[in-house]
């Protein structure tokens, strides 16, 4: 979709236009199910959380026509669904453990969290790199797309996509070192 098309629907969308958001939900609906669906190994959680996206887009319409983004902005907002399912999901199994009697071990508790903590650091770190960067890295790394494919979709060279997906790899290395 080009960013003028995007921009247009947003606008429109912010207006309350149903087109305007079916159109977007055409577009970005597959692609956000998919990138969930990867992440969860579970299409029909996926599919939930990608709806529920959409009906958050819907209900908070009227702020979007400033959005200059919508990929990243749906992507992040992935992102925060996964984390929130993953953390729902992780405290009924905890809870469900416990009221067995089965509480986990010290150590596999201190590992959780330790994961936790690290994937939450990683997070930061992705979240304060420069836009293009970002869009880079999630769709390297997250999406699975090739850097010929990255380079294609935003019309930059592939050295550029590699030189972005190695300073992002350096950030992140940086930001656990410390």
């Amino acid at each position: 979709m080009l960013i003028q098309d995007e921009k247009r629907l947003l606008l429109a969308l912010s207006n309350g236009n149903r087109e305007a958001f079916e159109e977007l939900f055409q577009h970005f609906f597959p692609k956000l199910s998919r990138f969930l669906g990867g992440l969860l190994d579970e299409e029909a959680v996926a599919d939930d959380l990608a709806q529920d996206i959409f009906v958050k887009l819907w209900q908070h319409r009227d702020l979007f026509a400033h959005i200059e983004n919508l990929d990243a902005y749906l992507y992040t907002a992935a992102r925060n669904a996964l984390y929130n399912h993953i953390k729902r999901s992780t405290k009924r199994q905890y809870l469900s453990l416990s009221t067995a009697l089965e509480i986990p071990s010290f150590e596999k508790l201190e590992e959780v969290l330790a994961a936790h903590d690290l994937e939450i650091l990683i997070n930061q770190t992705i979240d304060k790199m420069p836009q293009k960067r970002k869009i880079i890295f999630n769709l390297s790394r997250k999406e699975g797309l090739s850097n010929e494919k990255i380079a294609h979709y935003l019309h930059i060279s592939k050295r550029t996509v590699e030189t972005h997906i190695s300073a992002a790899l350096a950030d992140i290395r940086k930001a656990i070192a410390r």
